[in-house]
């Protein structure tokens, strides 16, 4: 039986587990059989391996030295329920754990770190702070997509008035009333609503064929506001409606704030450079610089913790 060494931390609302690029397998198929295998996937309950059963706990991030930045990661999305690893798109919430496996292990011994994602193509730094991590993403936008608005800042996909963005991650926005969401309702009773999951993931998938984007189980997500102190938001993972608030799809927001003009505007008029995201399980405070038509940084903090190192067996 083979081992392989990893280490389990919490980044933000999310946890994985974490592995030194090294470990990384040369050919695709071996890369999916490892990450179903450190997660025991497919099982909803993930009794065979590190998992959590749900999107959020069910990923794993490879992190090794850069010649581009002081990192560079690589993320896998791994289903709790079916045989599919998603190598698409970035975890924000993750990512804000990186510099902290860095230093446990080793590999990175400074209090920052400029860090290069390979899924989505993407500079960002990290900080730490006393309690928590400054995560910046220095000039995002048209990672994935090849411009911040693929579509313009407004369009129709699905018969809906929609905004695509890409900035960290590629994100549709509607009006949480134009898809009939209550997001005062908690995730099990929006979850129940199977033919509302329906119509939610054939506008994920309609707007990612309109971005042009490969198909994928993750990007983009769709994020539904609605007023609030702020925003009030409910977004989806992997078919479902999230338990919290993807930290990529935080600074997506962010960042369409900051621009204007999407149909953010009609539920928070004006733009603004900081505002607060409300969900269902809490607040989350986020930030952006626009310069003209362009994005200077997105920023999130975040809080992140290592629970444990060790050996897997495979």
């Amino acid at each position: 039986m083979s081992t392989v060494p990893v280490t389990i931390a919490r980044g933000g609302t999310s946890r994985a587990v974490f592995l030194p690029m090294s470990a990384l397998p040369a050919r695709q198929t071996e890369r999916d059989e490892l990450c179903l295998r450190l997660i025991g996937s497919p099982d909803p309950q993930a009794v065979d391996g590190l998992g959590g059963g749900v999107s959020s706990n069910s990923k794993v991030m490879f992190v090794g030295p850069s010649e581009r930045a002081d990192l560079e990661t690589l993320f896998a999305q791994v289903s709790p329920t079916e045989e599919v690893v998603d190598w698409t798109g970035n975890c924000g919430n993750i990512s804000s754990a990186v510099l902290h496996y860095a230093r446990h292990t080793g590999l990175f011994d400074g209090d920052s770190a400029r860090v290069w994602n390979l899924n989505s193509q993407a500079l960002f730094e990290l900080v730490l702070l006393d309690d928590s991590v400054d995560m910046r993403f220095l000039s995002p936008g048209g990672e994935k997509c090849g411009s911040l608005f693929p579509a313009g800042r407004r369009c129709k996909v699905d018969g809906l008035e929609v905004s695509l963005i890409d900035v960290a991650n590629p994100i549709v926005i509607t009006r949480a009333a134009d898809v009939g969401v209550d997001p005062e309702l908690g995730m099990a009773a929006l979850n129940a609503d199977t033919a509302l999951l329906a119509r939610l993931e054939r506008l994920r998938v309609a707007a990612g064929e309109r971005m042009g984007l490969a198909p994928s189980k993750v990007i983009p997500r769709v994020a539904m506001v609605a007023p609030g102190k702020d925003l009030r938001v409910v977004m989806t993972s992997v078919g479902r409606i999230h338990h919290a608030l993807p930290g990529t799809g935080i600074l997506a927001l962010a960042g369409a704030v900051a621009l204007g003009g999407t149909v953010i505007d009609d539920v928070l008029p004006g733009r603004r450079d900081a505002l607060t995201l409300q969900h269902f399980k809490g607040d989350v405070e986020v930030s952006a610089r626009a310069r003209g038509a362009e994005l200077e940084w997105v920023a999130l903090p975040r809080t992140a913790r290592i629970l444990l190192s060790g050996q897997a067996y495979l």
